[in-house]
């Protein structure tokens, strides 16, 4: 197809001038803009190498120091194994000393509740401080008195009686008995 210009060649001109002006503004916002995209992409990526770089210093600085610090670390942990095994060992000092008047206030307490004409023929003693009683009288109230004077003392809990029958020893008729209780030594101790 054909064109014809009709237009004058002074507003040709001005015409081409202005297209151009045009072109030139279309070009120079967006290369403004990506110059601009760019400097701030260069900036952020040049102050996380900084950052990435300050980072890492400080890491060689602290592992530095660790390793500086390892032999002083390890003997503060031989000291607290040490420590640890002898609280255990005091620990166990502690309870055997707790422990070791135990049998002999066991037996005290007993003969206070022992009355007259009552004869204990075995006492027992579990690991689990149940206490089993057994002896001979002369009658069933003794053994009740025996029972009650029991459950009276602090050391002694949920005393029950196992067994009560007649019996004889020798010439004389006998009642023989059994009776069980837990033992409770923190109860008794002074």
């Amino acid at each position: 197809m054909i064109r014809v210009n009709l237009l004058p060649r002074e507003e040709k001109a001005q015409r081409k001038a202005v297209a151009i002006d045009l072109k030139i503004g279309d070009v120079v916002l967006p290369v403004v803009i990506l110059a601009a995209a760019a400097l701030v992409i260069t900036g952020s990526a040049l102050s996380q190498r900084t950052r990435q770089a300050g980072l890492q210093k400080s890491i060689e600085q602290v592992d530095s120091e660790s390793r500086a610090l390892a032999p002083q670390i390890a003997k503060v942990n031989m000291l607290a194994q040490e420590r640890a095994e002898l609280d255990l060992r005091m620990g166990i000092i502690a309870k055997l000393e707790k422990g070791r008047t135990q049998s002999v206030r066991l037996m005290d307490e007993l003969a206070r509740c022992v009355p007259d004409h009552l004869w204990l023929t075995g006492v027992s003693q579990d690991a689990s401080n149940h206490l089993q009683l057994e002896g001979v009288t002369y009658s069933n109230l003794v053994v009740s008195d025996f029972m009650s004077r029991i459950e009276r003392s602090s050391m002694f809990s949920n005393v029950e009686l196992a067994v009560a029958e007649r019996g004889q020893a020798g010439d004389k008729n006998v009642v023989k008995f059994q009776i069980s209780c837990q033992v409770t030594p923190d109860q008794g101790a002074n």
